[in-house]
């Protein structure tokens, strides 16, 4: 790697700080209404099996436990989602995939870790999300790319912006 020939040059430790960044900006972003329509249909579930077990225990006693176990386990995950999701997203990134360096040009992004090299061509991007410290470049509702600002080893955060936003030809998102 030259980091002289590429604009941009990133390197991103996938921590838990990232993936719960990288998670929060989905949910605010790209997977909104997925995640709304989620947690709106755990929560009512988990709503009814709670109720429907506490109707039901004093006639039928397993079946009632069961729908109140049911709705209890449905509220605390609802209650712990964007913890569930961390974990998950951290179970998912293979150990030779943590730390990424990215380099930008004209032409592509190029994503070299450990298990070997990517490479995106600006077109797949389906959308661009900022907040103070990352950018998060998504490829599809479920899939994308987290960097970290101060992970700029050539180039800064702000050139950058303008840079990505000329090359995708989309807005940036910014939370």
């Amino acid at each position: 790697m030259n980091e002289s020939l590429y604009p941009f040059v990133n390197h991103t430790t996938y921590d838990l700080k990232a993936l719960g960044a990288m998670n929060r900006l989905a949910e605010l972003s790209v997977r909104r209404e997925k995640s709304r329509k989620t947690k709106g249909v755990c929560g009512v579930l988990g709503l009814v099996g709670l109720v429907g077990g506490v109707y039901l225990y004093p006639h039928q006693n397993l079946v009632g436990s069961l729908l109140m176990l049911y709705g209890v386990i449905l509220l605390v995950l609802l209650m712990s989602w964007k913890n569930f999701q961390l974990r998950s997203s951290q179970r998912q990134l293979p150990r030779n995939m943590r730390e990424c360096t990215y380099e930008f040009d004209e032409e592509e992004i190029i994503c070299t870790t450990e298990a070997g090299e990517q490479r995106y061509t600006y077109e797949q991007v389906f959308a661009v999300v900022a907040d103070l410290e990352w950018y998060v470049i998504f490829f599809d509702a479920s899939h994308g790319i987290i960097l970290s600002k101060n992970g700029f080893t050539t180039g800064d955060p702000k050139d950058f912006k303008a840079f990505i936003g000329q090359h995708t030809q989309l807005p940036i998102q910014e939370y």
